[in-house]
């Protein structure tokens, strides 16, 4: 059941809706994301419709709440690259540890061309050349996350025709291969 101011504030707010979503889709860029900023900034101002006394003023008290809404959508997609930046980092200091110094497979560059084009240039980007997951979706028009997702998949792909492609010595993350099949040092 709605609290007893809720009803006259949610059919003040329904009445605006078209300006609402125009005041969002100026600021962010698209439809999709206002319409889910639309969503979230009702539900926030339905949980606090029993704090408004009249309907009169909830239409600039909503405006408020969905410049809010706006300001918290921006920090946390900032927080989300600073997190996947910072984890990039960490993993291409990882690769360049003195343990890692050791000679890598390069069985591997004949099997990336096996691979999904999607998942070896993700591969080349962002293991190789130590491109920011984040970047490198952006030179393959992805976003961010399925980016992270699809390289997730790339990895475990390549994981698995390493250890078809090169048996045992795979095990041990193809570091000092002695398969016999073994292609140039990277």
């Amino acid at each position: 059941m709605s609290p007893p101011g809720s009803s006259d504030v949610l059919s003040a707010l329904l009445a605006h809706r078209r300006a609402f979503k125009a005041f969002l889709v100026a600021r962010v860029g698209n439809e999709a994301d206002a319409d889910d900023l639309l969503q979230n900034g009702l539900i926030k101002a339905l949980q606090h419709a029993d704090d408004l006394k009249s309907g009169e003023k909830s239409v600039a008290w909503f405006y408020q709440i969905l410049r809010n809404v706006i300001i918290d959508q921006a920090r946390s997609r900032n927080a989300t690259r600073r997190r996947e930046d910072a984890w990039t980092t960490t993993a291409v200091t990882l690769a360049n540890d003195a343990d890692a110094e050791r000679v890598l497979c390069g069985c591997f560059a004949h099997l990336l061309p096996s691979l999904k084009p999607t998942h070896a240039a993700l591969l080349r980007r962002v293991d190789l050349e130590g491109q920011p997951v984040s970047a490198a979706a952006i030179a393959l028009g992805m976003t961010a996350n399925n980016a992270s997702v699809t390289l997730h998949r790339a990895r475990a792909e390549l994981r698995k025709k390493l250890q078809e492609f090169c048996g045992s010595c795979a095990n041990g993350a193809c570091l000092d291969c002695d398969c016999d099949d073994r292609g140039a040092s990277t």
